[in-house]
């Protein structure tokens, strides 16, 4: 019901309220406030179950399509992505690619298809490196950063 309502926005209302109804009346007012809750909760589970006994299955049938709206209405362009192009798994977008894979993939141990192989890439290996031990690089490795721009003083 208050999904977007955290316990900072509670917290506030609660001191608004105490200084508003003060501490006398705040016991009485949270009394009335959780039996109202509680009667329109009860109202709606009737009104809920009055339209499934007088429409049966057409009921559900129209639940249907509300299901598949509302379960469209909190995707958003990343989580869409996540569900049909990457089967649910968002390790692409959270960094942790050492997650368990996703339900229906396959595991594949580490060098699996590549023992006894020279063409192997020691790049993509996943056991950790020693200290002190770098890379293996096919190319050279950038330049360190200089403190500035380049400067071609032909070029002006």
């Amino acid at each position: 019901m208050f999904t977007n309502v955290g316990w900072s926005e509670l917290l506030v209302l609660g001191v608004v309220a105490l200084v508003v109804l003060g501490p006398e009346r705040l016991p009485e007012a949270a009394r009335w406030l959780a039996s109202a809750i509680r009667k329109v909760r009860e109202f709606a589970s009737n009104a809920q179950q009055q339209l499934r006994d007088d429409y049966g299955t057409e009921f559900e049938e129209f639940r249907e399509p509300l299901k598949q709206l509302n379960d469209l209405r909190g995707l958003s362009p990343r989580a869409m992505v996540t569900k049909h192009l990457l089967d649910g798994d968002d390790s692409l977008f959270s960094g942790d690619f050492g997650a368990a894979a996703p339900a229906g993939a396959p595991a594949v141990a580490a060098g699996a298809g590549t023992a006894g192989t020279a063409s192997a890439d020691p790049r993509r290996s996943t056991a950790p490196r020693t200290a002190g031990t770098a890379p293996v690089r096919d190319t050279p490795a950038p330049p360190p950063p200089s403190s500035g721009p380049v400067w071609d003083s032909d070029a002006t």
